[in-house]
């Protein structure tokens, strides 16, 4: 019994420490349940604040992605939309059996490609006669315009020069547009005036706008029609033999009759020319007689 007590009390103490040990892992257990749930409060409302920024980051992304596309649907067709100008001159110069000949030829061929002769010359020299013609015609066939014309000739100069003019086309229509905008802002701000002094000063303005407005316009135009055709400068010519011409010269005696009328002519002439300076002789005469007055009146008061 009294062995038996200790084997009892060992095995009571045994249940009890297995019992304690077991509550002992559920609170241990229970604890960090509670410290992974608030771990996970923890990290979920950490990844709702990421969510939130990421909903934010996104519709900043999708409002700069709506923005970019807009930009680039109002810029691109602008970009599309942008030709390129140029203005296309030249010359030449060749050798023709016949000017005449060469001039329907050329005539021809302005009436085919659709162009216009701008100017014309002509001019005779001691041994050729020249030709010079100014056309335009479509820039696209300026090439082909060229080819055809000297098709048949030894070609002695030729120069072809090609500007490229689109940044300053645009530029003036730019100018135009804005200046026209103006002068509707101006306009509108002319009908709202009540004062003399107001409508003076903006009318003032407006006349400046528009002046400005006839100037571009104009610069624009001159400009555009450069674009829409393009100028060659022809210059051919005709060798002709030399011709000597000399005139006829009168007889011997024409020439002593003619000799005299000539001297008789010029004696009037001098004459005439003496003539006009008869206030000078007479101013001459005075101070002569007037020294030769002051001489005798000394020699008498000597005497």
């Amino acid at each position: 019994m009294a062995l038996r007590d200790p084997l009892s009390l060992l095995a009571a103490f045994l249940h009890h420490f297995l019992e304690n040990l077991t509550n002992m892992k559920t609170l241990t257990i229970l604890v960090m349940f509670l410290m992974a749930a608030c771990g996970g409060g923890n990290t979920s409302s950490g990844d709702s604040y990421d969510l939130m920024d990421a909903e934010v980051s996104e519709e900043t992304v999708v409002e700069d992605v709506v923005f970019s596309k807009s930009s680039s649907r109002s810029t691109s067709p602008q970009a599309g939309e942008i030709e390129k100008k140029v203005i296309k001159t030249g010359a030449l110069s060749y050798k023709v059996e016949s000017t005449k000949e060469e001039y329907l030829r050329l005539t021809e061929l302005v009436k085919k490609y659709d162009g216009y002769i701008a100017s014309e010359s002509e001019s005779k020299g001691y041994d050729r006669l020249n030709y010079n013609l100014t056309i335009k015609v479509n820039p696209e066939r300026f090439d082909s315009f060229i080819s055809e014309v000297v098709t048949g000739h030894l070609v002695e100069s030729r120069w072809i020069n090609t500007e490229d003019v689109t940044s300053r086309y645009y530029d003036l229509q730019s100018r135009i547009a804005n200046k026209q905008k103006l002068e509707e802002r101006y306009q509108e701000v002319l009908n709202k005036a009540t004062t003399v002094k107001d409508i003076l000063e903006v009318e003032q303005n407006l006349n400046q706008v528009r002046g400005e407005i006839e100037s571009l316009q104009g610069q624009f135009k001159l400009l555009n029609h450069q674009v829409s055709y393009s100028t060659l400068d022809i210059s051919f010519y005709e060798l002709v033999p030399y011709e000597f011409t000399q005139e006829s010269r009168p007889g011997f005696g024409t020439r002593l009759l003619n000799s005299f009328s000539a001297g008789w002519q010029g004696f009037q002439t001098f004459l005439v020319y003496i003539l006009t300076l008869w206030p000078f002789g007479l101013l001459a005469a005075a101070i002569v007689w007037l020294v030769k007055k002051i001489r005798s009146k000394r020699k008498k008061d000597d005497l």
